[in-house]
């Protein structure tokens, strides 16, 4: 820097405010990973400002700090901030910024967009509401504009927060423009400068000689090892960055970003870079599907959103919605659906504890009507939509939920088959499949307002994908069970025995007070339909045809498998082209022999759920059954 009048400059505060260590705008982001604020925020920033396909480049290097801009005088203001916070809330990070800022070296994350407008406007006080202003220096400014993911007043906050010098410093060439504009912000606290005379905590980089209004640096030298930009875009330069030695990668930052802008960086609308001096990575459409392999939630919703057939939907205020769900039995638990809007980055999280099986599925609403409504609904840190928050917002929620669990019981449906409510079976369930409800998902219609009450949601009626919602409730048939084990009798006809007839099985309890006549056959016992609970799908990654099997008894013994046609039809003589089976209990795979439908020798635990997985000779999917 040739001009020494530029510099990081803090008002005098005159009859201001006083401003503690604490930044009010931060506070929005407490309790947050500094990874995820800092890629939410900066994200939907940088498609705001997109002019086609957006590419963000997480950059993360060691710099100098006499190479940052202004040091001299902001280590001045940064020792007097030190010492008059003492004994108030927040001096421990002003004490961290005025350290970071006296030590040689540190480590700086550059995040550079590209594909984008730049900060277009000016920075002069006159003009606040420009692109240039709001983000370098504005509070709780943006634009009035429905189709945009964010809000820069709040947004820009993120970068201190981020940096342990609470100090952030920004380049920016806008569309068509012609020189790189250089700003800089560190957010302090109030303080008295060396004279004596009272300062704001806000402090912003520009000539100090024009005292009439703000001047900001153009065309600047390369900051540290930064090369200079020179295509359309802005950068964003973190000094401290304070999960560098936690982060050294930068894979909290994808992990994060394929968490939250998944389905953008799916369909093309945006492109994630990380280097750092061990490596570098990229998240393009075409690489995804590699990467989301290392983060389990990510791979959940990959495959969600690779539905080949989601449910469509019109609503009469949001306009086109979709559905693309993920039946899933390998996931350790239900994630339920993540909703996104037009910048396709996760806005809220829908559960619905009614559905029976584990599964991830996402909600998307990008038509331009809806997205304008939905996100008058969310509070700065756009994480959720809350129904207070507009006129509407209520039955806008409602049927958005609506819509979700609908779909998602039509896909059971397809999948696994019709439920059936068998009564009194929940008490043998795991608890697992019963989770708490959310403050902010309404209780059913019927649930008394006192009392344990019930976590399941009432039921409704299923309707077809694309009809208005909201669908009337309707209740589910009841059955009871009866069960009847088969065993080798006199002639043809099975003795009605207890648990104990047939074969060689063995069980921990006593049989039931049945008499029979049946007596011990040759070989192994068979394990059949009445002794366990099961259902069957397809993988859709891997092809293969899935079992779930549990016992309320230790029980051992081979289970004869049936085909299942149209409508639940058994296909008796059918048999099943199974190359080869397995089983997994607690996490161990054991291999099965089978002949035509009959797998051998299984051994089932009391309470566990054991997972059979067959692998066919044909590219079908079956449903099964088990005799």
């Amino acid at each position: 820097m040739t001009d020494q009048n530029f510099g990081f400059y803090f008002e005098a505060a005159g009859k201001a405010a006083t401003q503690g260590a604490i930044s009010p705008a931060a506070q929005f982001f407490e309790g947050s990973r500094a990874e995820t604020s800092l890629v939410r925020e900066t994200g939907q920033n940088s498609i705001d400002a997109g002019a086609g396909a957006v590419k963000i480049v997480f950059e993360l290097a060691d710099m100098p700090t006499d190479d940052i801009p202004g040091i001299a005088g902001l280590r001045t203001h940064l020792a007097q901030v030190e010492e008059q916070t003492r004994g108030s809330q927040g001096h421990d990070n002003m004490e961290l910024a005025n350290e970071t800022s006296l030590r040689t070296s540190i480590p700086v994350l550059r995040i550079s967009d590209y594909g984008t407008k730049g900060l277009a406007g000016t920075e002069s006080i006159n003009d606040p509401k420009s692109p240039l202003s709001a983000l370098t220096r504005g509070a709780g400014i943006s634009a009035d504009d429905g189709s945009r993911g964010g809000s820069f007043g709040i947004g820009s906050a993120v970068g201190p927060m981020a940096s342990d010098m609470s100090t952030v410093l920004y380049t920016s060439l806008p569309l068509g423009g012609n020189e790189v504009v250089f700003a800089g912000y560190s957010c302090l606290a109030s303080h008295r400068d060396t004279e004596g005379i009272w300062r704001v905590g806000d402090g912003f980089f520009t000539d100090r000689a024009h005292a009439e209004d703000f001047r900001y640096l153009r065309d600047p030298e390369p900051i540290g090892p930064f090369p200079k930009r020179t295509d359309a875009g802005t950068d964003l330069y973190i000094l401290g960055y304070r999960k560098a030695e936690e982060d050294p990668t930068l894979q909290h930052i994808k992990v994060a970003f394929m968490r939250n802008f998944l389905m953008a960086i799916h369909r093309g609308e945006l492109v994630v870079e990380g280097k750092t001096p061990i490596g570098t990575w990229r998240l393009d459409a075409e690489k995804l599907k590699t990467h989301v392999a290392e983060d389990q939630e990510t791979a959940a919703f990959y495959r969600a959103i690779t539905d080949p057939n989601p449910i469509l939907g019109t609503h009469d205020m949001l306009g086109q919605i979709s559905l693309y769900i993920n039946v899933d039995d390998s996931l350790s638990k239900s994630l339920h659906t993540i909703a996104v809007r037009k910048p396709l980055m996760k806005i809220d999280t829908f559960k619905h504890t009614s559905i029976p099986v584990k599964y991830a599925a996402v909600l998307e609403c990008s038509d331009e009507k809806g997205n304008t409504l939905l996100r008058k609904l969310e509070p700065p840190q756009h994480h959720k939509w809350d129904a207070g928050r507009s006129p509407g917002g209520g039955k806008i929620i409602s049927d958005l939920k609506t819509f979700v669990r609908n779909g998602l019981k039509s896909r059971v449906k397809e999948q696994i088959g019709e439920q059936v409510h068998v009564k009194g079976l929940s008490k043998y369930l795991p608890d697992e499949l019963f989770e708490e409800r959310t403050l902010t998902e309404a209780a059913p219609a019927g649930t008394p307002g006192t009392g344990s009450g019930t976590t399941r949601e009432s039921s409704t009626v299923q309707g077809r994908a694309g009809e208005d919602m909201p669908a009337s409730a309707s209740g589910r048939k009841a059955v009871s069970v009866r069960v009847k084990t088969s065993a080798g009798g006199e002639g043809s006809s099975p003795a009605e025995k207890g648990k104990d007839a047939g074969g060689g099985k063995k069980r921990n309890n006593k049989g039931g007070n049945i008499a029979g006549g049946g007596t011990e056959g040759d070989g192994t016992g068979r394990i059949s339909a009445g002794d366990i609970r099961f259902r069957s799908w397809s993988d859709a990654t891997t092809g293969d045809v899935c079992l779930a099997l549990t016992s309320p008894e230790d029980i051992s013994g081979d289970v004869q498998l049936l085909a299942l046609g149209p409508g639940g039809s058994v296909e008796e003589d059918y048999e099943l082209p199974i190359d080869n089976a397995s089983i997994i209990t607690a996490g161990v795979t054991t291999p099965l022999k089978h002949k035509g439908n009959i797998l051998a020798q299984l051994e089932l635990k009391a309470g566990t759920t054991s997972q059979v997985r067959l692998k066919l000779s044909s590219n079908h999917r079956y449903r099964l059954g088990i005799k």
